[in-house]
């Protein structure tokens, strides 16, 4: 079965997303276009238009998906009267009465809004079945928490200069919330622990400085926690009482190994990791022809995945910096080196070696993931390794993989 959407017949400023919800061979999962006259979609497919603008938002038919930049108040309100809308993101200077209009959505599952003019003391659209609710802006307040506590979400994130985290204690009565983002650096002391009552929390993300006694006393059900900011002590005393830290896991006894990984690395303050910015397809064709291995990484801006995915690049780049060179080719910038390499998706990891292709990660699911990968086609030492060599006292010869399942 199919159905037709009817698009203009002069190009919309924006393109269409497509991605196949069904079966589909290998390589026709996902891309985009820009659509003209009738389109025949089949029912396994599910469309989102994506635009920097608004303009001409009227002319776009009945998608499940809108992504949008630079929205008001009365795009919002034209938003709300779709209704298939499944996926909405929306950025922009809208405040809380264009918000405010999208609570007559009902079949919403995703609502990601970025505003620097909503303090999030609104309504949401809870007659939705909202899977994952993002909240995000410089005025944002703690008065979103009671409406966010509202909703049926599963993932929640909150980002804002002036969340400091009073009121969290109803979103650990939630009992769909399993991740949580905390993307204010101002949470202050103590708040944390209000999240104590929490039965289902299973990830928690802080951008801000991490309290461990209170980390720990969610545990269970809490199983991983994700850091921008962490010293060294913590980190290891969070992944000695076997939480997953960042995407890694491990035994107690590599706690302080793993740690060293996950914070900055040892080295004098100052020097950086090897790291090289790919500007074209002729100077991406000069690094991987070296005799370095290259542990390459094509980005896009605007890509929230290739921003999750830098860090633990530059963290193995920094580990074995004597063996390793890293690179970030950003898709719209580095032009022709995408192609260059068949590469249609961001972020997408390549390992190279004097111009052959060792190892390609077009999608990945941990930071663990991902050491283990490269190490192992490497054939490098995991960090736990270099501190512990084989027959060293502290080392056990278990035979147990270093990392655990992320």
């Amino acid at each position: 079965m199919e159905r037709v959407l009817r698009f203009p017949e002069t190009e919309l400023p924006g393109e269409v997303h497509f991605v196949v919800i069904g079966e589909r061979p290998a390589g026709q999962t996902m891309g985009e276009f820009r659509p003209t006259g009738e389109i025949p979609v089949p029912d396994d497919v599910e469309l989102a238009y994506v635009a920097t603008t608004t303009e001409r938002l009227d002319e776009v038919p009945e998608v499940t998906g809108l992504r949008l930049s630079a929205a008001g108040d009365d795009d919002l309100r034209l938003i709300a009267k779709r209704s298939e809308l499944r996926d909405l993101a929306v950025t922009g200077r809208f405040t809380d009465e264009g918000v405010r209009a999208l609570q007559s959505l009902t079949t919403l599952e995703s609502l990601e809004l970025w505003s620097p003019h909503i303090t999030g003391d609104v309504p949401l659209p809870v007659h939705s079945p909202l899977i994952k609710v993002k909240l995000g802006g410089s005025s944002l307040t703690d008065a979103a928490f009671p409406h966010l506590a509202r909703t049926s979400a599963a993932v929640v994130g909150v980002s804002g200069g002036e969340v400091r985290g009073h009121g969290l204690g109803v979103l650990g009565g939630m009992s769909t919330l399993r991740y949580l983002r905390l993307g204010s650096e101002n949470i202050e002391p103590g708040c944390l622990w209000r999240l104590g009552t929490s039965e289902s929390l299973a990830i928690l993300s802080l951008a801000g400085p991490v309290d461990c006694e209170a980390v720990l006393s969610f545990a269970p059900p809490l199983k991983e926690i994700d850091l921008d900011h962490v010293s060294r002590a913590d980190c290891a005393r969070l992944l000695f009482h076997g939480l997953t830290v960042n995407g890694l896991s491990g035994p107690p006894r590599l706690a302080d190994a793993y740690a060293r990984m996950l914070t900055a690395p040892d080295r004098p303050s100052g020097i950086a990791p090897r790291r090289r910015v790919v500007t074209g397809e002729r100077d991406l064709a000069s690094l991987v022809m070296g005799p370095a291995p290259v542990l390459l990484v094509f980005t896009r801006r605007d890509c929230l995945a290739s921003e999750w995915i830098a860090p633990v690049i530059d963290r193995i780049v920094a580990e074995y910096d004597d063996e390793l060179i890293g690179a970030f080719a950003d898709v719209d910038t580095a032009i022709g080196a995408a192609a260059s390499m068949n590469v249609g998706r961001t972020p997408t990891v390549l390992l190279t070696r004097k111009g052959e292709e060792l190892l390609r990660l077009p999608g990945i699911r941990s930071h663990a993931e991902l050491i283990r990968r490269v190490t192992g086609t490497l054939g490098l030492p995991m960090p736990g390794e270099r501190l512990f060599p084989a027959g060293e006292p502290g080392r056990e010869s278990t035979g147990e993989p270093l990392l655990g399942s992320a």
